[in-house]
């Protein structure tokens, strides 16, 4: 029974911290922090906003890995986005002022399957409404 504060105080610190990233960064983040334009360098800063603009073409890798394959293999395509897009860690930005999870600015479907000439993969990527 005497460690039930402890506990206690180990719980509530344990949940408290966990919950700091449910709060998205602060429109301010963008004067605070660098910004990398996409492909601009190989070596950024340790802490940096990725900046990719609009209709500017990067690539996209993709990867086909698992005990079903004989080898692991890789594709790259080149895909561009048609607003401009700010990242940071795992949030997302259109403007660099207000930022949102990744995964809600995005609705990601991957889709597949066989036919006589072989599989095909589709990656519908659409933002959310």
């Amino acid at each position: 029974m005497r460690y039930i504060p402890m506990i206690s105080a180990v719980v509530a610190v344990t949940v408290l911290s966990g919950c700091s990233c449910l709060y998205a960064p602060p429109s301010s983040l963008i004067d605070n922090t660098p910004v990398v334009k996409m492909g601009s360098t190989v070596n950024p800063p340790k802490e940096f906003i990725l900046y990719i603009p609009a209709n500017s073409k990067f690539p996209m890798k993709f990867l086909a890995k698992g005990d079903v394959f004989d080898t692991n293999e890789t594709s790259t395509v080149m895909v561009s986005f048609t607003k401009d897009i700010y990242l940071y860690d795992h949030w997302a930005s259109l403007d660099g002022k207000k930022w949102i999870d990744f995964h809600s600015m995005f609705k990601v479907k991957p889709s597949g399957g066989f036919d006589s000439m072989g599989a095909k993969i589709e990656l519908k990527m659409d933002y959310a409404k």
